[in-house]
């Protein structure tokens, strides 16, 4: 599977116990249901209900799921691969086309096809320093840079053992630096050379590549996404601890230190600065308003959306001024979002879809926003990692596709 996938499906929920069966016999639905029945219209716990039955070969209930997921607004089309079990069904079949004819929104175009492929692509950076679009690979241990013909090479010299599983990333341009987070996962390379919950936060230099400093957590965990504050500390999500790190590299003894306590989100993934330093984290749940400065029951504040809609299982989450594009994809083939938040109300405006249903989508992660385009790579999923090893890609195709999507 790829970084993402690993990173939502079977590391997030597995860690909040939701849609596991337990040592003492507990229903592994028993929690997914009662978040159910608080709220209703949860479209992430909906989602992987279905997917849990699903892989449980329980379609019955499955297909229950599934209508319920129907009847709660979802409105993306469904992965085929989330639903193997059901492809033989059908009333699954039934409620596919129904999520199908949902119309395509987004008229992006293709900015590159990489001409590499054994990658299993995550992260996203741009380094406009050397006009480079730069995508992290969970497979290499690397970081790829790609030029406007497609083609790659690793921005890290051969040798340079430095980096595990590389997930998200973001360039500091005024220092000539990139900031990656990386993590043990069972489909990079060499992956028994890393110990389980090994986890780091590199500083690389852009000029030779070199990783210059690496920071670990006090404890096992996986850093995921981070971004770059106003005021060069870096914030990171620990998608397994369930918080949020800031790393000040300033300070004389940089450490990662932890804005709320370990649990306090389910997930946590993708994360942005505002323009207030304060932060935006996205979990399974829903987007969150996090401002370090506050003191710690205010710390935290659950962002509300119009009509309620679910904005949880974001992966990556990029400033375009004072709005916010993001990807959603825990839920369905992966969506882009444009939206703004209100810090004194902690409400969602001016929410507006811009990519839907388009046929490159293969769970996009994260993007990056370069003067008024959204460069995402469409397709992390072009390749899987099973049994051990990275599947071929399908016919006639050579790498990933990057789509620059225009913004408003």
């Amino acid at each position: 599977m790829p970084s993402s996938t690993f990173v939502l499906a079977a590391l997030l929920l597995s860690v909040a116990g939701i849609g596991h069966a337990r040592s003492d016999g507990d229903d592994r639905y028993a929690a997914l249901d009662a978040l159910i029945a608080r709220e209703p219209a949860h479209i992430g716990a909906l989602h992987h209900a279905a997917r849990t039955a699903a892989n449980a070969g329980d379609g019955d209930r499955a297909i229950a799921y599934l209508r319920k997921l129907v009847d709660a607004g979802f409105d993306d089309a469904l992965e085929p691969a989330d639903f193997a079990s059901l492809a033989d069904r059908a009333d699954y079949h039934e409620i596919a086309r129904r999520l199908e004819a949902a119309s395509v929104i987004g008229t992006p175009v293709l900015h590159a096809e990489t001409q590499c492929l054994d990658v299993l692509p995550e992260g996203t950076a741009y380094d406009s320093a050397r006009d480079r679009f730069l995508m992290s690979s969970g497979r290499r241990r690397n970081v790829i840079a790609v030029d406007a013909d497609g083609r790659c090479s690793d921005v890290l010299p051969p040798g340079d053992d430095h980096l595990l599983a590389v997930l998200g990333m973001d360039v500091d341009a005024e220092r000539d630096v990139l900031w990656v987070a990386s993590a043990t996962a069972p489909f990079m390379r060499d992956a028994a050379s890393a110990k389980a919950g090994e986890t780091r936060l590199s500083r690389i230099d852009l000029a030779t590549g070199r990783v210059l400093a690496s920071y670990a957590p006090a404890n096992a965990g996986l850093l995921n996404d981070l971004d770059l504050l106003p005021d060069g500390r870096i914030a990171v999500t620990d998608s397994i601890s369930g918080t949020v790190y800031l790393l000040d590299p300033s300070s004389d003894s940089p450490t990662l230190q932890p804005v709320l306590p370990a649990g306090s989100f389910e997930g946590p993934n993708g994360i942005v600065a505002l323009a207030d330093r304060a932060l935006v984290v996205s979990d399974f749940h829903a987007l969150w308003l996090v401002d370090p400065s506050a003191p710690a029951p205010m710390r935290k504040r659950r962002i509300t959306t119009p009509g309620g809609r679910y904005l949880g299982g974001m992966d990556g989450l990029a400033r375009d001024g004072e709005h916010i594009v993001a990807i959603q994809n825990l839920v369905g083939r992966g969506r882009v979002w444009r939206f703004r938040i209100n810090p004194a109300s902690a409400h969602v405006e001016d929410l507006h879809l811009l990519l839907r249903q388009h046929p490159d989508l293969r769970n996009p992660t994260t993007g990056v926003v370069v003067g008024r385009r959204f460069l995402l790579v469409a397709d992390p999923n072009l390749q899987m990692f099973a049994n051990d090893a990275v599947t071929p890609a399908p016919p006639g195709r050579h790498g990933h596709r990057i789509l620059a999507l225009p913004l408003p």
